[in-house]
This record gives C-alpha cells, structure tokens and sequence, in this order.
C-alpha cells in the first residue's frame, strides 16, 4: 500500500511517498524562503501551495491509498468567516507578544492557573497571545475564524474545518484534563469557542475533495488524516509512543518529549506539557539550536567555512568561549522572551573553530538543562532518539552522548515527524491497527555511546555555561 505524508514545518514543506513493503519510495522537501516566512510570520497560502506542490512531485503517478498531515504545534492565524486568512500564521518563533506575557508572567496566580489549566507558561511561544496582539493593533476579532496551518491544508484538502485536540494543545487554548477548549483561556482572551475548528483525533479522517485531488494530482475520496503537531508525530517516528523512551530533536529549534500516562506539570514550571496523539506529552523546548548555527554559518561567517572546516577543534583546547543560545530568547527552563544570548569570555587567540565548538556546546548545555529537570520529573529515560539537523554532524551527536553521559540512537530518518504521519496514514488505510507497532527503520539507528574519558571536561564547561546563565538573571 502507498501512503503520503504531508508536512508543513516551521521552515520547510516536506512530503514523502511511503510503500508499506518496501519504504520510502520519495521524498520531496523546500524551505520556505524570505517571501514566505519572515520573523515568525508565515503565509499560509502559500506554504499550502509549497506543501503541494512537494506532495504532488513526490506522488507522481502513485495510487496513494491515504493521506496524512503534519504540522507545526505553535502556529495560528485569523481569517474571515469564509476561512480566507487575513494574518500571517504566527508561529513560536515571533516575538511580538513578549510584552503581554511579561505582563501576564507579573501576577504569580495568574500565571499559575494559565500553566496549571494548559501546560504552557505565559510566553510567546505560545500562539494564543497573538489574539491578544492582534487586539492591541485594533484589529475587531468579533467576526474572525483562527486556524492553524496544519487544519487549513486539510480543509483546502477536504473542506472540513477541523483541529486535532493535539495541535490545539500548543497553541494554549486546551484544557489538559478535559481535552476540550479551556472557557477560562478563551474568556480571558475575549473570544468564543465557536471561532476555533471543531476537534478531531487521528481517527476521523475526511475524504480528498475533487479540489483537494486537483492539488495533488490525485483521485478524490482518499482518506485524509487530520493535521497532528510534528512534535507529537515525532514520538510515532522515533518509537517512543509509549512511556519509557525520550525524543530528542535538534532542528530549527530543539525539543526534549516523553510520552507520559497524565499531565507532567512541575512545581518550577521548567517544562511544557500537552496532549499528544494520544495521552499526554511533557517535555521542554529550546529557542535557538540550528537557527543558531544558521546565523553563525550563514549571516556572521557569510559561508567562507564549510561544516568540515569548522568542526576541526577538539575539546581539550583552552580558550572555548561560552555560547548563550537566546539570540530568539529563551523558552524552556526559565521562559524569559526577552533573554538574549551570544558568546561570553573570548580571548584573542580563540578561533572560529572554538567559536562553532562552544556554539554547538551552548545549544546542548540549554537542552542538559531541560534533560534535568524531565529526569526528576519523569525519571531516566530507557533510550533517546535522536533526530533532526544535529543528525548530519557525527561530532556533534557525538557531544550529545557525552553531555548527556547516555547512549544516543540517531534515527534512520531525520524527518522523524513526516514519518509520524505516515503511521497514521498507515492506519487510516487499515495496515496498522495501533500506532505502538510502528517501528519502520527502528533497527538502523546510528548508534553513539558515550565517552567517559570526556564527562570531566563537559562537567567543568556546564558549569561555566550555568554560571553565565545565572549570572545573566541579575
């Protein structure tokens, strides 16, 4: 059987045609661009249109049995009643509203009963502060339909206009315990449950509209499974859909996950918590990680180094600065929007390959952090999975089961979370009949043990890096 997977991600339209028997038969991936997405801002138009366009060229000529969707757990945008957007889709990486979760930070018990009711701080993260923004430049909300891009790819492909539960979750409008739309957060933010998308599961597919197969060169009546967040398919993807196995993703951003039987939600609200694709998910978030190795690579070296050139340093240099990955601010532990970052304590002999070692460390050291408090909370992982950008750097995979002292499976496919979705295309089309059995590709995992002979020299740089952390509370 042939199925499809359909992502919209934070910074890329992917798609990958997938053979039940045989694999992946295609995949089809390109980034957004600058006339797409803009400090945290994208045109969900025309990432629909990007996204089909990868699905419709990776699809060729396939008899697609089911279809499934991926996209984004942070993103919202408003549109008219007749589901036209009229904003940008606001994903987790705009900052405009970090005023307003400041304020919202301010009042303690206000800020508790916003994380204890949702499993999401205060924060800009979160999308539904951009309701409150778009308020505050006068916008009249009263007439206005919210959406995400994930839903508003399945209602172009079906003409339903429907959310999962899941997704809805990371936009901070759910009610962990009752899965449904919080009345508190909704009232606070002054707008009605009859302005979101009704909520769905994995099970509720629609069927592909003669609209929808136009798009994708398909026939109509393919069941089509609605949109679910990438992180929350990345659980599917990296075989931790039950408890006892962490996710760990180092992409645009980075995200630590574990499945988990209730809601998670610690007393120093360190992590996030939110509905998975079943159950619940807690787990910790990370601003800057590859979008911090783009800026070094791309906007502060100009590409005068390849990878390679860069990643020749060893750690028992002297001189390593201390990289602060907040150049987006900060998100998980200490959920401080306006936390800026960058490089403490260089010296002039250090190098740029010194600069690129620490900056790799920083990203990690964020990340150990997050790692400590999900152990406390959820005790020790059996496995981690490993996935995203950080996969094409063995170095680097490398730091991570040093920093971690844990072995590190990195995953046969980096797109863990298109493969998420091709699971539940899998058991629209009746080949999986619970989501536990998929383990496509588990057994060709990369595998990087960790090295005891570095834990002492990454023990001394993590305390330098908490030390600059700390200091930079004050």
């Amino acid at each position: 059987m042939l199925v499809l997977a359909i992502e919209s991600s934070t910074s890329s339209a992917k798609a990958v045609l997938y053979d039940t028997e045989k694999g992946i038969i295609n995949g089809k991936q390109k980034a957004y661009g600058a006339s797409i997405d803009h400090l945290g801002q994208t045109d969900p138009v025309k990432v629909f249109e990007l996204s089909m366009e990868m699905a419709r060229e990776a699809a060729a000529g396939a008899d697609v049995c089911a279809i499934a969707l991926c996209g984004t757990w942070h993103g919202l945008c408003a549109c008219d009643s007749n589901l036209n957007p009229v904003t940008p889709v606001f994903s987790w990486n705009f900052t405009g509203t970090a005023d307003i979760c400041r304020e919202i930070r301010k009042d303690s018990e206000l800020k508790e009963k916003f994380y204890r009711r949702t499993g999401c701080m205060p924060h800009s993260t979160y999308p539904r502060h951009m309701i409150q923004h778009l308020k505050s430049k006068g916008m009249d909300l009263r007439d206005k339909l919210f959406i995400t891009q994930g839903a508003y790819n399945f209602y172009r492909l079906t003409g339903e206009y429907a959310e999962s539960a899941s997704t809805q979750s990371g936009t901070g409008i759910i009610n962990l315990e009752t899965k449904r739309y919080d009345p508190f957060i909704l009232d606070f933010l002054g707008v009605k449950e009859r302005q979101f998308a009704r909520l769905v599961t994995y099970k509720e597919p629609a069927a592909l509209s003669e609209e929808g197969a136009r798009w994708l060169g398909l026939r109509s009546g393919i069941p089509v499974v609605p949109a679910h967040p990438d992180g929350a398919l990345n659980q599917i993807g990296n075989y931790a859909f039950r408890p006892g196995n962490m996710t760990l993703s180092v992409g645009t951003s980075g995200a630590l996950r574990v499945s988990s039987k209730k809601p998670v939600l610690p007393k120093g609200n360190e992590l996030w918590c939110y509905l998975g694709v079943e159950n619940w998910i807690s787990g910790a978030a990370v601003a800057g990680a590859c979008n911090c190795i783009n800026w070094f690579t791309d906007d502060f070296l100009q590409k005068h180094f390849s990878y390679s050139q860069l990643e020749e340093c060893t750690e028992e240099k002297r001189h390593v600065p201390v990289f602060l990955p907040f150049l987006f601010g900060e998100r998980c532990p200490g959920w401080d929007d306006e936390r800026r970052g960058g490089f403490l304590f260089i010296e002039p002999e250090t190098s740029i390959q010194q600069f690129y070692l620490s900056l790799q460390m920083g990203i990690l050291f964020n990340m150990f952090q997050c790692y400590e408090a999900l152990v406390r909370e959820d005790g020790v992982p059996n496995k981690i999975y490993v996935s995203g950008g950080i996969t094409n750097s063995d170095r680097w995979l490398q730091m991570l089961a040093d920093i971690f002292k844990k072995e590190i499976l990195a995953t046969e496919y980096p797109n863990a979370s298109s493969m998420g979705a091709v699971a539940l295309a899998m058991y629209a089309g009746g080949v999986l009949t619970d989501l536990a059995d998929f383990t496509e590709g588990a057994g060709d995992a990369k595998v990087f043990q960790p090295n005891e002979s570095k834990f002492a020299w990454y023990e001394a740089e993590y305390t330098r890096y908490l030390e600059a952390y700390h200091k930079q509370e004050n």
